[in-house]
């Protein structure tokens, strides 16, 4: 089923032709400004003898690279075309005003830094900058399909591009666009599956030792990058928080300022996206294709969700699109996993996942869910053989707000979604769980078209004395009467939407449903930082029309 026009804000484009030529011709970016330093090539064809200052006397090589002691504000270039074999260990740091670059110079395809078949084993990442910071990366492709074991490297690892904070010292400043990520696979899967890190992308940050400040890894911009086949995550942030659970400063443990923008992500066994201890993080206008991908099932987790966020705060994901996520659990468009604390999910488009239209666990609190379209999500049906060989027992959901937490389960309070637009696929049918304290739904439009229907079980928690709020919903369809029945504004229109639609403006809600002026949340991180741009108040629909507080419409737009 393809997916044309328009969604979001600016007409940005999410069509299956887009797509296509956004994968065929790559990413148009802006180089970086010219800066101070020296200047060092590095070609196939060259020599490590030489001095590495000229395209007529390149380096050869990775490890010359990677021995080499640089200074802020020089510039590493790789030659377009050619295949570099090998780690580069980043050893040197830029500073505030000079940072460190690794790009490509020349013309033709991004150079090839490949670690994957080393003579004495493929170490776990291509690229490893280990507390080293103020570094720039572009203009390359990097690759760590894992052949051969190595000592000291977990042969269950395996990593492109592995930015490491080992909680000696803060690091901040980091850049990393036009960069193709791909085939990165460990030599064996590791089969716990929370234990399992591959990522095309990934930044670790250890705690800090007891009794020593507090250091996080900072001003991280990642966008525009095309991330594709990897044994789980495109991008994954983590800082771990601290063992010492009831230390102090628990709340000083997060990753900031983290902007991950513009990336396309397709067919990876997990999901493109983690955020795990990061406080202010900003996920806006990527596209997420198929993942939890069965590419490469030996070597793959096999389940994912586009994006999602663990015990992390102030998050924003906007603009985004997620198609075709696949797995026995989670494999949402994008999801709110466990103890996070004022997240905006708004204007994305979620079609055809097959876990859950909106997922939201336990011990969040203040999530704000409103102006996404959700089609055909929610679509997995349990107890039965799936392509990964085992049964999910996990069925799919349109809304499910849950209290899964761990170590035990703990209700999210202060959840409210509000203007959304949910459509089944034909022969679905969803179900519906609201698990928490102070949920609310308001002004939504719940469709299920001829031969689907939504809540075909309706699990409701009365954890407060309210139980959910529902209000000025609107249900078309075979939609639950029990679901309706929470809502004492129903609103029940015969609404004609082609599930197959090929275009976002397809589900389009019809003119003069309206719903009920909303008393929006607060989302207190909006018109800050790497917020500025972000409204507390939402001021125009999924489709860039201008939302009318008094009198909004039903639905997302």
């Amino acid at each position: 089923m393809g997916i044309t026009g328009s969604y979001a804000k600016g007409n940005a484009r999410v069509a299956a032709s887009a797509l296509c030529a956004f994968v065929a011709l790559g990413l148009l970016v802006v180089a970086p400004a010219t800066q101070a330093g020296t200047i060092y090539y590095v070609s196939e064809a060259g020599s490590d003898r030489d001095d590495g200052l000229s395209p007529e006397s390149p380096w050869q090589s990775v490890s010359k690279v990677s021995r080499t002691r640089f200074q802020p504000g020089d510039t590493i270039k790789f030659k377009a075309g050619d295949v570099f074999e090998g780690q580069l260990i980043v050893s040197s740091s830029g500073d505030s005003d000079n940072p460190l670059t690794f790009t490509r110079y020349g013309d033709g395809a991004r150079p090839l830094l490949d670690a994957g078949n080393g003579r004495r084993g493929a170490p776990v990442a291509t690229i490893l900058i280990e507390d080293k910071d103020r570094i720039i990366l572009s203009g390359l492709e990097v690759r760590n399909f894992r052949q051969r074991s190595r000592d000291n490297a977990d042969d269950a690892n395996a990593y492109g591009i592995l930015i490491k904070n080992t909680g000696r010292r803060a690091l901040k400043g980091f850049e990393l666009f036009d960069l193709e990520v791909r085939d990165v696979y460990p030599i064996k899967r590791r089969k716990a599956f929370n234990l399992n890190t591959v990522s095309g992308i990934r930044v670790e940050t250890r705690p800090s030792k007891p009794g020593t400040p507090v250091v996080n890894t900072s001003d991280i911009y990642i966008h525009d990058n095309v991330i594709r086949y990897t044994g789980r995550f495109g991008i994954a942030v983590r800082h771990r928080a601290p063992a010492n659970k009831s230390a102090t400063n628990l709340s000083d443990h997060f990753d900031q300022n983290i902007r991950i923008v513009n990336n396309l992500c397709e067919d990876l066994g997990g999901s493109c996206v983690l955020l795990n201890g990061v406080d202010k993080g900003l996920l806006e206008s990527n596209t997420f294709l198929r993942s939890g991908s069965l590419r490469n099932k030996a070597l793959s987790v096999t389940r994912g969700s586009g994006a999602w966020f663990f015990r992390s705060k102030n998050i924003v994901a906007q603009y985004n699109a997620a198609i075709g996520s696949r797995g026995h659990n989670d494999s949402s468009g994008l999801h709110v996993d466990f103890g996070n604390e004022n997240v905006l999910v708004q204007y994305n488009f979620f079609y055809d996942n097959e876990g859950y239209g909106t997922e939201i666990l336990g011990k969040n609190k203040n999530v704000i869910w409103r102006y996404n379209v959700s089609v055909g999500d929610g679509s997995r049906e349990p107890r039965v053989a799936r392509p990964e060989g085992i049964k999910s027992q996990f069925p799919g959901k349109t809304v499910f707000v849950s209290d899964f937490a761990a170590p035990k389960r703990i209700v999210s309070e202060d959840i409210y979604l509000y203007n959304n637009t949910y459509v089944t696929f034909e022969n679905t049918e969803p179900q519906v769980e609201l698990n928490g304290r102070n949920v609310n739904l308001i002004n939504n439009a719940f469709i299920a078209v001829p031969g689907s229907r939504i809540g075909s079980r309706v699990t409701v928690v009365w954890n407060d004395q309210k139980g959910p709020q529902l209000s000025h919903n609107l249900f078309s369809g075979a939609v639950s009467p029990a679901f309706m029945s929470l809502d004492r504004f129903a609103q029940t229109p015969d609404i004609n939407i082609d599930a197959n639609g090929s275009s976002l403006e397809n589900f389009a809600m019809p003119k003069g449903l309206l719903g009920v002026t909303v008393e929006h949340p607060s989302f207190p991180a909006a018109g800050t930082g790497i917020f500025s741009h972000v409204s507390a108040i939402p001021r125009e629909d999924i489709f860039g029309n201008p939302v009318s507080q008094d009198a909004p419409k039903v639905g997302a737009g």
